[in-house]
């Protein structure tokens, strides 16, 4: 299934004219919108393109979500989520990607990073497990791997590289959730770095820095 949908979305070109550029690819969070991710653009290096997308429901309070989520057992380890919902955004995201940036934008397709928070991030891990060739580098922050939305066939990880964060003082989403999925990804040998930090639910200045010091030897 593939849904045609126009995301709203804010973009900054990349300054180099002469090649094509690798792009990043934000995912915000639940209750947030395209601005959240974007705030980055400024310290992120001119050569990449960046586009940062609004999810595609809205929330009755404000914000936008890629999915529902029922969190009220936290402590039990038991996030229910809308999974066709979420289904539908990868679904959305990837047409999107393929069918409608390259069409409008130039960039390395080779070169994609999805950078994902939050919720974003589970979409993130989807996307990138699910389309290893095409989604190869992923920045996950404070989030989690879900697997009902994994495709059940593995497919060829070889050439994929994770960033992976998480604060230890996470309410929202407890860092136990990161650290299980840091496991399922040594299970299947994937290349990535994992890092956590004395924060919430939230990026702190150090892990900014670190992602970006990532970026720079693994997305270029």
């Amino acid at each position: 299934m593939s849904d045609k949908f126009v995301f709203e979305f804010n973009f900054r070109d990349s300054n180099n004219s002469d090649e094509l550029s690798p792009l990043v690819i934000m995912l915000h969070g639940y209750g947030s919108n395209e601005d959240d991710l974007f705030s980055f653009a400024n310290y992120i290096p001119g050569n990449y393109k960046i586009i940062s997308l609004r999810a595609p429901y809205s929330l009755p309070y404000g914000g936008y979500s890629w999915y529902d989520i029922n969190s009220d057992d936290l402590e039990a380890m038991n996030i229910k989520i809308g999974i066709e919902q979420a289904k539908s955004s990868i679904s959305k995201i990837k047409d999107f990607v393929k069918n409608q940036l390259t069409q409008k934008y130039s960039f390395d397709i080779e070169k994609i990073c999805l950078m994902g928070f939050s919720q974003g991030t589970a979409l993130s891990y989807a996307l990138s497990l699910n389309n290893p060739a095409l989604f190869k580098n992923v920045i996950a922050l404070s989030g989690m791997i879900s697997m009902q939305l994994i495709d059940k066939n593995d497919k060829d990880y070889s050439n994929l590289n994770y960033f992976c964060s998480h604060g230890v003082q996470d309410q929202v989403i407890p860092v136990n959730y990161s650290r299980e999925s840091i496991e399922w990804l040594k299970s299947k040998n994937i290349t990535h770095v994992y890092k956590e930090y004395d924060m919430a639910h939230s990026v702190s200045q150090e892990n900014f820095f670190d992602f970006l010091e990532w970026m720079k030897f693994n997305v270029k």
